[in-house]
């Protein structure tokens, strides 16, 4: 397995750790929820708490 980074620096030099996620690639329902939850935080609003 490829070794991948542990943490990213984002553009206000602040570092945050990373956890990666695998599935199978025939898991479709587990692969719409991720893509789904992914959206859901990339667009969310600043200020805003992620509801779990």
């Amino acid at each position: 397995m490829a070794d991948l980074t542990k943490e990213y620096t984002d553009m206000k030099d602040i570092k945050h750790k990373v956890e990666h996620f695998t599935i199978p690639a025939d898991d479709r329902n587990s692969t719409e929820q991720i893509m789904e939850e992914l959206l859901h935080a990339l667009t969310r609003r600043p200020g805003k708490r992620i509801m779990a």
